[in-house]
């Protein structure tokens, strides 16, 4: 109703504002365009100064800095405003010219500018000095640019308006309507009145711009509607903000304050209500608390009960040791005259422990079976729970057995057959030992004072009996287990297959095979260092320790060669091991069961009868060879040597004849050495004899295999590059065969490069890897394919038509019989390059 009654008290002015206003403009207009257009430009720069004075007096005090970005806005709109009223064609000179127009659209691109900047400072900070500078700047710059000409002509005498005017207008309309835009996102920070008043401003704003679009004299306001919207849209800014900062300053300037205030004048009349419900709450909370506490006193004395006995029976090596503990500690506690554990032995509950009784008490007791008495309606869990002695958990108690036994007829039938009550026993109290369904015994605790075991009493050791029966569990599970290891690792320490589990790549368990076989293991040692793989077998060895992520059913089967020291000599042999890896849980880790048998002999067998069969038929061919071509080539030398005495003997022959007839024979000569070697080197390789190893420095060995004869004729044209190790390397080998092995490599490399190779360079190196001695020879000829590699150092295998497979296969013997490995890969010549590893004397080579 007050509300009603204000707005009829503001009809009239606003009447006056609605009718009164346009009247007046459109009386001016009449009398005097000029009059008019200077009427709405005053009025307008009047309320921009008012704004500017408003927000620039009040910053220090305005938490919404969009205000005072909007007031230092409108001061330099309203001053060019000035500038273009008085520049106006009529007011100082008739003569019209277009700075009038261009100072319009200088204010107007300013207001629009900041119309649409100012919405970002509604929750940001700015500084009012910076922003006056920053509009001072921009105005002097729009105002230079109108002065000297740089703005775009709006109007050009003789031809009226130019489209620039026509396109500012929809540009400042469209700046305006997307300021609208973005002060709509923010308009929770505004009160909802003054929000109104300004998006009412810049719709008539707008509508005051686009009436200048449609109309094409050169007088921009002179239009009556382009003054009303004008003067409309100022006004509204007057009221948004001056009259609003004058009469409702926390509606304005301190909006965000007073929010506040309503919201803590709301908290605190909540607050004193939640105060009263929370008061309430405390002090039925305090009530709960005061039997909380109790009841947590009454649990904490329990723990550390129930700790002590963790603490006493933690080192029970047996069943009879934890129950004798249990009834000392019950002794102890509770301080009853006689204390007896009963323990399950199959179908029997006999006295393992008893404190207090005499030896009558438990001879008689142990003469009748259990199961005849109250003990046994305890221990079989089969009672009437109606009767009240016994309790929910299935334990008896009386505190005046006597009393118990005369009122009760249902008692005295399972009471008269034991001796407690014939002895004086008034107090008794038999807990079961039980856990789940299984039932290990029974607590008897027996006293001849009356009442003493009250609920609290008996709840204490019913909690105690719980525990026990879960100790005797963990112990009944540990000697069973403890059994089933014995039996389990009696088996594997006496199994001729060697185990080991491998957990996390380290070796935690192993049996007496592997110490036999590999020599003395420790725990945590490295998987991979358990003995020396054959370089061959390496990957394969590495690949058994990915077997924990295989599934458990599957499991990863190798064939590895290990160097194991002999124990007589101290020489290393090659052992042949057959290796399975399967994926265990062991002691709830994933782990591999790495099971491995000597398999040395079966391989030696296998090798022997391979070798045999091979040397077999390198022998019939060797014997075909020297039947076949021995003979011959004898008859061909003895020739040969004829023809050569004869040529010397002979008179007349001309010294060139003769030099070319020699010539020739050097050549069938050389020929029939050339058979004679390859039938010696066939027949050598049929019959294969252990090297003689001695402790011999491979630096020397490789430098004298580099001085024979044979490869020092044929280092004309071919670049060598030797790296030798600055150290000794010292390995156990035959010299004679190792420099055999190293002249073969490199003849084979220099005859893989005799054709077409433009560059012709042979590398040789030697150095310590590890424990091993590695020497390389690498060429630039063509090389050998990937996957010929695994072949050519088998018998008779040969990729070269004059070659007879027998060198390399030769190396590779040699190599293998001194405990080391041959391979062949690319060089970096892109060459083939033959890898020898050797191992060093006791792993490493001295300094």
């Amino acid at each position: 109703m007050e509300k009603r009654l204000q707005c009829v008290d503001k009809l009239p002015g606003l009447a006056i504002g609605v009718l009164g206003v346009p009247a007046a403009l459109i009386a001016a207009y009449w009398w005097n365009p000029v009059l008019s257009h200077d009427i709405a430009e005053t009025f307008s720069i009047i309320v921009a100064c008012g704004v500017f004075m408003l927000t620039w007096n009040a910053r220090k005090f305005i938490d919404n800095h969009y205000f005072i970005f909007l007031g230092i806005a409108y001061l330099f709109v309203g001053l060019i405003d000035f500038l273009h009223t008085i520049s106006f064609a009529g007011v100082f000179s008739a003569q019209h010219h277009s700075d009038s127009i261009e100072l319009w659209f200088a204010a107007r691109y300013l207001q629009s500018f900041a119309l649409l900047a100012a919405p970002f400072f509604v929750s940001r900070k700015t500084s009012p000095s910076l922003v006056f500078a920053g509009f001072l700047s921009a105005s002097f710059a729009l105002a230079g640019m109108v002065h000297y000409g740089i703005s775009p002509d709006f109007y050009v005498a003789g031809r009226g308006i130019t489209p620039a005017k026509h396109i500012s207008d929809i540009i400042v309309s469209g700046m305006q309507v997307l300021s609208i835009g973005l002060l709509w996102r923010v308009r929770e920070k505004f009160d909802p009145e003054v929000f109104r008043l300004l998006v009412m401003s810049v719709i008539f704003s707008v509508a005051a711009e686009l009436s200048a679009v449609v109309y094409m004299d050169a007088f921009v306001y002179n239009s009556v509607i382009g003054h009303y919207f004008k003067v409309i849209s100022f006004y509204l800014v007057y009221k948004a903000l001056i009259e609003t900062g004058l009469v409702r300053p926390y509606d304005l300037m301190f909006r965000n304050l007073k929010q506040s205030e309503e919201e803590i004048r709301a908290a605190r009349d909540g607050l004193e209500m939640r105060v009263a419900e929370r008061t309430a709450e405390l002090r039925a909370a305090n009530i709960r608390l005061e039997l909380e506490l109790a009841e947590r006193k009454r649990a904490a004395g329990m723990r550390e009960m129930i700790l002590d006995l963790l603490q006493r029976t933690g080192t029970a090596g047996s069943v009879k040791e934890f129950l004798s503990i249990l009834a000392s500690f019950l002794k102890e506690r509770f301080g009853t005259d006689a204390i007896g554990i009963r323990y399950n032995r199959g179908a029997d509950f006999p006295y393992l422990v008893t404190l207090g009784f005499s030896q009558e008490f438990v001879r008689a007791e142990m003469s009748l079976c259990p199961l005849e008495c109250t003990c046994g309606a305890v221990i079989s869990g089969r009672f009437d729970p109606s009767l009240p002695c016994f309790t929910s958990n299935g334990s008896f108690c009386t505190g005046n057995a006597s009393e118990l036994l005369a009122e009760s007829e249902a008692m005295k039938t399972i009471v008269t057959r034991g001796r407690c009550v014939r002895d004086g026993y008034e107090s008794i109290a038999l807990i079961p030992l039980r856990l789940g369904d299984a039932t290990y015994g029974l607590l008897q605790l027996n006293d001849r004072r009356n009442g003493l075991f009250q609920p609290e009493i008996l709840a204490q050791l019913e909690r105690i009996a719980e525990n026990a029966a879960a100790m005797l569990a963990r112990l009944v599970a540990r000697d069973a287990l403890r059994e089933s290891e014995d039996r389990f690792r009696s088996l594997v320490e006496n199994s001729s297959v060697g185990f080991l589990i491998v957990v996390n790549e380290q070796i935690i368990f192993w049996n007496q095979r592997l110490e036999r076989l590999f020599g003395r293991i420790r725990e945590g040692l490295p998987f991979l260092d358990l003995g020396e793989a054959h370089p061959e077998d390496f990957p394969n060895f590495g690949k058994l320790c990915g077997a924990a992520d295989l599934p458990v059913s599957n499991g990863k089967d190798a064939v590895i060669r290990f160097f194991i020291p002999d124990s007589g000599t101290g020489r290393r042999e090659v052992r042949w091991m057959n290796c399975r890896a399967n994926p265990i849980v062991f002691r709830g880790r994933t782990s591999i069961l790495v099971e491995m048998v000597d398999i040395t002999r079966v391989k030696e067998l296998e090798h022997a009868v391979n070798v045999r069969e091979k040397l077999a038929s390198l022998g019939q061919l060797a014997a075909g060879i020297a039947h076949e071509i021995r003979n011959p080539v004898s008859g061909i030398n003895i020739n040969v040597s004829t023809l050569d005495t004869l040529c010397g003997r002979a008179e007349g022959l001309d010294p060139d004849e003769r030099e070319k007839i020699r010539e020739v024979i050097a050549q069938a000569r050389a020929a029939s050495n050339k058979i004679s070697s390859v039938i010696a080197r066939v027949m050598g390789f049929s019959r294969p004899a252990p090297p003689r190893l001695e402790r011999v420095d491979i630096n020397r060995i490789l430098h004298d295999s580099l001085s024979l004869p044979e490869i020092a004729n044929r280092r004309r044209g071919v670049e060598f590059r030797e790296r030798i190790s600055a150290e000794p390397l010292y390995c156990r080998a035959d010299a004679a065969l190792m420099e055999q092995v190293l002249l073969n490599l490199v003849m084979n490399a220099l005859q893989a490069m005799e054709n077409g190779c433009a560059t012709k360079l042979i590398t040789i190196s030697a150095a310590r890897e590890g424990d091993r001695a590695v020497l390389r020879i690498g060429d630039s000829g063509p090389g050998v394919p990937e996957h010929l590699r695994n072949k050519i150092f088998e018998p008779f295998y040969t990729t070269r038509k004059e070659g007879h497979g027998i060198g390399l296969s030769f190396c590779h013997r040699i190599v293998i019989d001194h405990g080391g490995g041959i391979s062949v890969g690319a060089s970096e010549s892109g060459g083939a390059e033959f890898r020898i590893a050797l191992p060093l004397e006791e792993g490493r080579s001295p300094a």
